[in-house]
């Protein structure tokens, strides 16, 4: 899970890795400094070393691997529920909600509201760590999210995720007019070669790039941005913003793969307020385990609903 904190001033003269392991619930200073050799940490500015001494106000960012099993403690967090059966829950989960506990971010997830709410609900193998969990969206990533109720229904959905026949429809606003009202990338995904936070189009096999495919069709021109429809085929970790930026048309208020500082974080008379990458998973449409199929859709959020000409409808 990849970590941005700012150092604050009562930390200066604090190490580097005796700050981030009180900073970071669950993470020792062993670890810590682990992560620091291994290359997964930055300081901006500066140089990230285990005993660099802080001056406060720098940027930190770590990239702390997941660490299983991790013993979700259920929480009562108010979760929009889109459906729910025996079988599986829909979420409309909001920007800002991490769906994994993980190290540094062990509350507030997810995964812990599910527990919460519904108490009875366990993965495959029965822990409590990852409760139904069968795919995935950033944590500044809303909308439809599906976790299934019983080890059945877990198995069957990833079956059907791994075998595609799921399709996935989500609104992004991006920087920038295409030149075409409908356009496709097929670039690989890899690790991105300098910065160890990113994703990044590499020849297949390279950087254990695996194949991705996204389409996009254009539904509205703004000032400079527009909205589109995307359809991910592939899963591939940050595919849409990855494919997007790598077409010249980043994510709006992308601080990782475009440029967040060019678009205003506070409403103006023609522009609202982003305070997040503005991407929504809109529309998931899943073969249900009772042999129907089903399709699922997520509200458009009001800070990316704000930007929409009235009367619009995603296809």
């Amino acid at each position: 899970m990849l970590h941005e904190l700012t150092v604050p001033r009562e930390a200066a003269g604090q190490r580097l890795d005796i700050w981030l392991a009180s900073a970071l619930t669950g993470c020792t200073r062993s670890l810590v400094q682990r992560l620091i050799k291994e290359g997964l940490c930055t300081v901006n500015p500066g140089t990230a070393r285990a005993g660099r001494p802080l001056s406060g106000g720098e940027l930190v960012t770590l990239e702390v691997p997941e660490v299983e099993p991790m013993d979700a403690v259920p929480e009562d967090i108010p979760l929009s529920v889109l459906h729910e059966d025996e079988h599986l829950v829909i979420i409309d989960k909001p920007a800002g909600m991490v769906v994994h506990p993980a190290i540094g971010h062990l509350r507030g997830t997810l995964v812990n509201a599910v527990l919460g709410r519904w108490p009875d609900t366990r993965s495959e193998d029965g822990l409590a760590w990852r409760p139904g969990v069968v795919h995935r969206l950033d944590a500044e990533t809303s909308g439809v999210i599906c976790l299934a109720r019983t080890a059945a229904s877990l198995a069957f959905l990833q079956a059907a995720w791994a075998e595609r026949r799921v399709t996935k429809r989500y609104l992004a606003m991006a920087a920038g007019h295409p030149r075409a009202d409908w356009m496709a990338c097929d670039g690989a995904i890899g690790r991105h070669p300098k910065d160890f936070r990113r994703r990044a189009v590499r020849p297949l096999g390279e950087a254990d790039a695996k194949e991705a495919r996204t389409t996009f069709v254009v539904l509205h021109r703004g000032s400079g941005w527009s909205a589109l429809e995307c359809r991910p085929v592939t899963g591939r970790t940050h595919q849409i913003r990855v494919h997007l930026a790598h077409l010249g048309h980043a994510v709006l208020a992308d601080p990782l793969y475009g440029r967040s500082r060019t678009w205003p974080l506070h409403a103006t008379d023609d522009q609202p307020a982003l305070r997040r990458h503005a991407l929504h998973a809109w529309s998931l449409t899943i073969p249900h385990p009772d042999g129907t199929e089903r399709t699922f859709q997520a509200p458009i959020p009001a800070d990316m609903a704000a930007m929409l000409p009235a009367g619009l409808t995603l296809r």
